[in-house]
């Protein structure tokens, strides 16, 4: 067991606080904690430092350079940078590690800070202060197992090639969400452009649209109970059937919190996600939602998958309804919904839509199911590996 001060060729660094603005050609990226997924991998938008070459250019990333992320809800998650086709700067909650290429592949350190005896060292290690914090300290601490080169070598070959599986799978299942989209293209066109001249109202006149709330954590027993309750954090699948956050089932008797029937569809109108994606989901359970959601309560007949389809394949102009509040926070307020057009074709064409996107649905659970199946398998193989067990 070696720790990583020892592996590292160079003290740990900490990158530049500077400024962001969007990313433009010629620019490096600018790479901050939120761009670090669970997975090591970057999020798809991109920025760029707002300053001068030598602002940034003490944080020039090399490859091989692994950063960590240091505070706050994404600690402890890695990013290597590996020989891409972009220059890149990171943010000063970041930490760069640079290793000594004769004792340590930084891909074999990459792999083992994606382990589960990585993610309970995390844990342990966290400083009890306001907010989750590691510092350049403590990661210079961990240990971890060092067998000789070949065997590294070894090592990441095989992980490499599990996940590589794993992707394939996600691969699939982007292009079936791919293909829903397309089908509705297909039957109804554009919303916005609306070429097929279907009836076509605002979003703010198809029904109700819903607001919810926060129940007072003042009251303990408010959240003690197993009432579903959706935050725009729960929105990362197109059909919701539980929640992160569970709140007591009789708070709809005694606040103004609505319990919203299955099949509701819901959408993001508050938060800093809307500078680049628009979340929408269907509730497929009895629930309750935040105020940074809206819930569609149709009063004309419109089916939840049809609807909540018209709305993701018109994101780009759903986002360019989207303002900013005074404290620099993105908002869809009613304005921008009521510029956000529903088709209405005939109920029956509708429902010739569902049943179609349904086959490919249980076509995505299989393959969802599958890639479950090999993520436990991934996570089983990285332990034995580091265990010097295969």
């Amino acid at each position: 067991m070696v720790t990583l001060g020892e592996l590292a060729a160079t003290s740990p660094q900490y990158g530049v606080g500077l400024s962001s603005r969007e990313w433009t050609p010629g620019r490096p990226r600018y790479i901050r904690i939120t761009d670090i997924q669970d997975d090591g991998e970057l999020t798809g938008s991109k920025v760029a430092p707002d300053g001068s070459k030598e602002d940034w250019q003490k944080a020039l990333l090399k490859p091989g350079d692994l950063l960590f992320a240091r505070s706050g809800a994404t600690v402890g998650k890695t990013y290597l940078h590996r020989e891409v086709d972009f220059d890149a700067v990171y943010a000063g909650y970041l930490i760069r590690f640079q290793f000594d290429a004769d004792r340590v592949i930084p891909e074999y350190v990459f792999r083992y800070t994606q382990s589960v005896q990585y993610r309970s060292w995390v844990a342990a290690s966290q400083r009890a202060v306001a907010q989750p914090n590691v510092n350049a300290k403590q990661y210079a601490s961990l240990a971890i197992p060092l067998p000789p080169l070949e065997v590294q070598r070894r090592v990441v070959e095989i992980l490499s090639h599990a996940d590589s599986l794993r992707a394939k799978r996600r691969e699939a299942i982007a292009h079936l969400d791919e293909l829903t989209q397309s089908i509705f293209i297909d039957m109804f066109g554009d919303p916005v452009v609306n070429r097929k001249a279907f009836p076509v109202v605002p979003l703010t006149q198809v029904g109700h649209l819903y607001s919810g709330g926060t129940p007072s954590k003042a009251t303990p027993g408010n959240w003690e109970g197993s009432l579903p309750w959706f935050s725009p954090k729960d929105l990362k699948r197109d059909d919701l059937f539980d929640s992160q956050d569970h709140i007591n089932e009789r708070i709809t008797e005694r606040t103004s919190l609505k319990l919203l029937p299955p099949n509701t569809v819901v959408f993001v109108v508050r938060g800093m996600i809307l500078a680049h994606s628009f979340p929408v989901s269907i509730l497929r359970v009895q629930a309750t939602i935040n105020q940074d959601m809206k819930a569609v309560l149709p009063s004309i007949d419109v089916t939840s998958d049809f609807l909540a389809h018209n709305l993701r394949v018109q994101t780009n102009n759903i986002l360019a309804q989207v303002s900013t509040a005074g404290h620099g926070t993105k908002r869809l307020d009613s304005d921008g919904m009521s510029r956000i057009p529903a088709l209405l074709p005939p109920i029956e064409l509708q429902r010739e839509f569902d049943a179609r996107i349904e086959i490919i649905r249980h076509l995505r659970t299989r393959h969802q199911v599958a890639l479950s199946s090999l993520d436990m398998l991934f996570s089983a193989l990285q332990a034995r590996l580091f265990r010097g067990a295969l």
